[in-house]
C-alpha cells in the first residue's frame, strides 16, 4: 500500500476526535467510569501523532491518535494511519519477550487509529533525563540487552522459518518503512530544502550530497535497510523513545517498527548517545562510556541467547556466531553514522543539539556531529572496537 493511499482510506475510515470527545470516547469503552471527571493534557511532541494524559479520580493513561500525515509538515507528507496498529502490536511483543520493557497497552481502535496505554510517570523520558546527567546506572545496559533479546527471539535464529515469514507480514510497515528511508537515508544527502542548520554550515552540508564515497556507502546503508530483515526492529530507537528510572527501562514509540536489520536499532541509539555527549560536552565522556556498555551488554546477552536457546543448526559452526556480530557492529556504526547526520542538519531536529543559544558554538557542535557521522559511515569495515572512537570525546 502505498503512502497516499494509505491517506486517503484513513480519511475514509475515520474521524479524528478533539478533546472534548476524547472523555466520552474512553468512557464508552470503559477506561474510565460514566460520571467520573476526566481531565485531558496534550503531551505530545507535535512531530507526528496527537498525545494525550487522561487523569481520572484513580489514574491516569496515555491516549494516542495519528493522523493521515506527520503534523510538522502536514499534508504534503501523508503517512499511513495503521502505524497505531504496528505500535500497540509491537509493544505487545516487547511485553512478552521482556516483561515490563513496553508499557501496557490496555485498548486498540484500529479503524479510529487509537491507541491508550499506561502511563508510566513519574518514569523520566531519557532525552530528558540526559541534559541533566540524571539517567540511571543501569540505562545503557538495559537498552543493549533489551536490543539483544527482542532481536534474537523475532529471528530466524530462534523462531521456525514459518512463523518468522508469518511476524514479518503481520508486521509489515512500509508506509513508515518509507518514512525512514527518505529521512534517514535521502534528504540529509541530497542538500534537501527540509534539512535545518546554520548558516555557517552551508559548505558541509553542500558537500554531503557531493561526496561520492560518502553517498555510496549511504546507498550501501539503505539497500541493506530496504531488504535485510533479520528481526524486528524499533527503527527509531533514541532518547526520546525510552522512559528511566532508578528501577527498570522502558521502550516505547515503536510506531516506525518493522523487520530490519540487526544493527540499525543499536546504530540510532548509540549515535544518540554521542548526540548527547557533543550538544553537552560536560557529559561527553560519560556518554562514550555509556555507548560501551550498551555494546557489551548487547554482544553478551546476544551470545548467550545463540548458544543456549537457537533452533537454527548452523549456529553450531565455529565462527558464525562472530561473523554475525562482526556483522552487526560494523552496520551499527554505519547506521550511527546516518543518525549523526540526519540529527544534525535533518528535518526531525533534537533538543541536545538546539539547547544551545550561541549559534557559533551550537554549529560547532553540529559539525563535529557530521565529521563523526561521515567518519563512522566511511570508515565502518575499519572500526573493530567502539574504544577506537575515544579520542573523539576527550
Amino acid at each position: 500500500m502505498g503512502l497516499f493511499m494509505a491517506k486517503e482510506e484513513a480519511n475514509d475510515q475515520y474521524t479524528f476526535l478533539k478533546e472534548n470527545e476524547i472523555v466520552e470516547y474512553v468512557k464508552k469503552y470503559g477506561l474510565f467510569q460514566p460520571q467520573e471527571q476526566v481531565t485531558v493534557t496534550e503531551v505530545s511532541d507535535g512531530k507526528i501523532n496527537h498525545v494525550y494524559r487522561l487523569a481520572g479520580t484513580e489514574k491516569t493513561v496515555i491516549y494516542k491518535q495519528a493522523v493521515p500525515y506527520a503534523r510538522t509538515v502536514g499534508e504534503s507528507m501523508p503517512l499511513p494511519i495503521d502505524r497505531v496498529r504496528i505500535e500497540a502490536k509491537v509493544l505487545e511483543e516487547y511485553d512478552r519477550i521482556l516483561p515490563g520493557s513496553a508499557p501496557k497497552v490496555l485498548h486498540l481502535d484500529e479503524k479510529m487509529a487509537i491507541a491508550v496505554t499506561e502511563d508510566l510517570s513519574p518514569m523520566e523520558v531519557a532525552r530528558g533525563a540526559f541534559l541533566k546527567g540524571a539517567e540511571s546506572d543501569r540505562f545503557a545496559a538495559d537498552v543493549g540487552a533489551f536490543s539483544a533479546k527482542t532481536l534474537f527471539y523475532t529471528s530466524d535464529y530462534y523462531l521456525d522459518s514459518i512463523t518468522k515469514k508469518e511476524k514479518k507480514t503481520y508486521f509489515s510497515n512500509a508506509g513508515m518503512q518509507q518514512l525512514t528511508e527518505e529521512l534517514v537515508f535521502d534528504r540529509p544527502f541530497a542538500f534537501h530544502d527540509s534539512n535545518f542548520f546554520e548558516e555557517e554550515l552551508r559548505k558541509d552540508v553542500l558537500m554531503l550530497s557531493q561526496d561520492d564515497r560518502l553517498r555510496l556507502e549511504v546507498a550501501k546503508l539503505k539497500h541493506k535497510f530496504m531488504t535485510k530483515t533479520d528481526a524486528l526492529i524499533h527503527s527509531d530507537l533514541h532518547s526520546g523513545s525510552i522512559f528511566v528510572d532508578d528501577k527498570k527501562t522502558v521502550v516505547f514509540d515503536t510506531e516506525f517498527a518493522c523487520f530490519g536489520p540487526f544493527g540499525f536499532d543499536l546504530g540510532q541509539f548509540i549515535a544518540n548517545l554521542y548526540l548527547s555527549g557533543i550538544g553537552t560536552p560536560a557529559y561527553e565522556k560519560k556518554r562514550f562510556d555509556e555507548s560501551l556498555e550498551t555494546w557489551y551488554a548487547f554482544r553478551q546477552t546476544f551470545s548467550h541467547l545463540w548458544k543456549t536457546e537457537s533452533s537454527e543448526r548452523y549456529t553450531e559452526v565455529d565462527g558464525y556466531l562472530t561473523a554475525v556480530l562482526d556483522e552487526i557492529f560494523s552496520d551499527l556504526l554505519g547506521y550511527a553514522g546516518c543518525e549523526l547526520i540526519r540529527r544534525s542538519i535533518g528535518i526531525a531536529q533534537i533538543e541536545d543539539l538546539n539547547y544551545e543559544q550561541d549559534d557559533k558554538a551550537r554549529a560547532v557542535r553540529r559539525r563535529k556531529c557530521v565529521d563523526l557521522g561521515k567518519y563512522l559511515i566511511k570508515e565502518r569495515h575499519n572500526i573493530h572496537s567502539l574504544e577506537q572512537l575515544e579520542d573523539w570525546f576527550v
